[in-house]
């Protein structure tokens, strides 16, 4: 028995027209039938919509999950209560000797309630439709829902932890050491997987002690992975480690050829196509062109677009691949923004990769002034710089944090050494200075950091304002993430004592590099919107 969310991911798309997968599904239509008729659903368990409107607003048909298939005319039918679905076709002559087809569908459920389905199949084969959702009452007992949304970085360290040692397994077959290129890209992949000290620390020992005699099989750290994913984000996993498996290869062997003995040999057990294969090639030669070549948002796009169809072609969506992030360093949400940035309509992702998302959209008018700035052209690779320098200074960051760890692990050891000599001792010290006044500058950084970004976020919040900016569903996990980082204070306006949310002192530096991006892409701080928020508090005081 399968799980019924790939199940209707992969088969929905048969039984006709308008039919929307996550996580291509395009946000205003989600939102819409949220709103419309998917009152309390998650819209990270949303695996299809179907749209039956004449002009695509997708206020009327249908929403599926893992649990139940919701309709704005008929309501909700949950899988497990569903007893029988039957196709009807009636076909009546009139005195003319004109035939008339009639076709509807029966949802009986195990209350012994019949449910006459007529409405709202504009572009759906009946027929086809009454299959696909008898396959998923007869071929599957467990129904539930998943998160279809998560990125790598919010997944389980264990399987993180399997997914890195993985690919040091690779490193250390290769050529039996693992040198400092090798390490590098290591350290930047755990810091765009936000790896805990613990695990990060775990990661290292198995790097340092490595050899043939303690390798884990790959078989094993499968194993885990599977363990700790969910069914719906396995595949997107295993692309994605060809990919940083790629990567990792190129980078130390100085090459792109694609003679890459060790991907050859277990394809199959990631359970990879050729397609897929090819596809992840292609991701990484298509990161390799952005950071060394000086593309603009035209040749970007155009790249963007090559590797969007060969996506479509080998069955994977362009998100998913980028479910650990960009090989070049940048965090899955960075590259995401990148690529909505040009319109590349990557569709809804969930949690901070909503933030990474629309921390763009305010530069959505870029890609039309083609002339009029030289500079603007550039505009989408700069962004995307960006994020790769402040993931290469975190991972600097997590490196110092580490040392000093291990630092510390080797003070207690010499410490509790009987035999330790004079000289250990002080060059112990000496490492312990260096690395404290190492700790020191960079919390200095980071302070000064710290600094810049709070500008970036308005002291005291118009709760109003941002409540009217995020009220679509989507939005809405924007107005919770914001809102955590503020207390309510009582605070002076024009000499009168009123209660404020008021930014909380010990907000960190990346929290409020997030704040900022979502004060800018809903525009809080626009004119159009700052009147809007006065007017509404306006006629809010007038009637009470």
């Amino acid at each position: 028995m399968g799980n019924v969310n790939l199940f209707i991911k992969d088969n929905i798309k048969s039984v006709g027209k308008d039919i929307y997968i996550v996580p291509e599904i395009p946000e205003k239509k989600l939102n819409n039938a949220l709103k419309s008729y998917g009152d309390g659903v998650s819209y990270e368990s949303i695996l299809a919509l179907y749209d039956d409107t004449l002009f695509g607003s997708a206020s009327d048909g249908f929403l599926f999950t893992g649990e139940k298939m919701l309709h704005n005319k008929y309501g909700i039918f949950l899988y497990s209560d569903i007893e029988l679905v039957e196709y009807i076709e009636n076909i009546t002559t009139d005195d003319k000797g004109k035939e008339k087809k009639e076709e509807w569908i029966i949802i009986q459920t195990k209350d012994n309630k019949t449910h006459k389905l007529t409405y709202g199949l504009m572009n759906i084969d009946k027929k086809k439709f009454t299959d696909f959702l008898n396959k998923i009452i007869t071929e599957f007992e467990d129904y539930k829902e998943e998160d279809q949304l998560k990125e790598m970085a919010d997944m389980p360290n264990e399987l993180k932890v399997a997914y890195l040692k993985i690919i040091i397994n690779m490193t250390f077959i290769d050529d039996e050491e693992i040198d400092e290129k090798e390490l590098a890209e290591l350290f930047l992949l755990m810091t765009r997987l936000k790896l805990d000290k613990e695990s990060r620390f775990e990661v290292r020992a198995y790097i340092t002690e490595i050899s043939y005699d303690n390798l884990l099989s790959v078989e094993e750290l499968l194993e885990i992975i599977k363990s700790h994913s969910e069914s719906s984000h396995y595949q997107s996993l295993m692309i994605s480690l060809a990919k940083d498996l790629i990567n990792v290869y190129f980078s130390t062997n100085c090459t792109t050829n694609r003679d890459f003995k060790f991907l050859d040999k277990y394809k199959n057990l990631f359970e990879l196509s050729d397609a897929e294969i090819d596809l992840a090639y292609d991701t990484v030669e298509n990161d390799y062109k952005l950071l060394k070549e000086d593309l603009d948002d035209d040749a970007i796009t155009r790249n963007a677009k090559e590797l969007a169809a060969k996506a479509a072609a080998a069955g994977t969506p362009l998100a998913a691949v980028y479910i650990s992030g960009s090989v070049i360093g940048m965090s899955a949400a960075g590259i995401t923004s990148g690529l909505a940035t040009l319109g590349m309509g990557m569709g809804m992702t969930g949690g901070l990769a909503v933030i990474g998302i629309i921390g763009v959209l305010s530069y959505k008018g870029v890609k039309h002034l083609t002339g009029a700035n030289e500079l603007d052209k550039y505009k989408t690779r700069e962004l995307m710089l960006h994020e790769v320098i402040k993931q290469t200074q975190k991972t600097i960051s997590l490196i110092i944090d580490d040392v000093n760890y291990i630092v510390q692990k080797l003070n207690d050891t010499i410490l509790n050494h009987s035999e330790q000599t004079e000289k250990i001792k002080k060059l112990t010290q000496m490492v312990a200075q260096f690395q404290g006044a190492l700790k020191s500058v960079d919390n200095k950084s980071n302070l000064y950091q710290n600094s810049a970004n709070r500008l970036q976020s308005p002291k005291i919040l118009d709760n109003d304002r941002l409540k009217s900016l995020t009220e679509e569903p989507t939005k809405k996990p924007l107005y919770d993430f914001v809102i955590e980082n503020y207390e309510l204070k009582t605070v002076e306006i024009d000499n009168e004592k009123v209660e404020r949310f008021v930014l909380k002192e010990n907000v960190k530096t990346e929290i409020l590099d997030k704040m900022a991006e979502i004060f800018k892409a809903l525009g809080y701080f626009d004119m159009d919107n700052i009147l809007k928020s006065k007017a509404s508090g306006m006629i809010k005081g007038i009637f009470g």
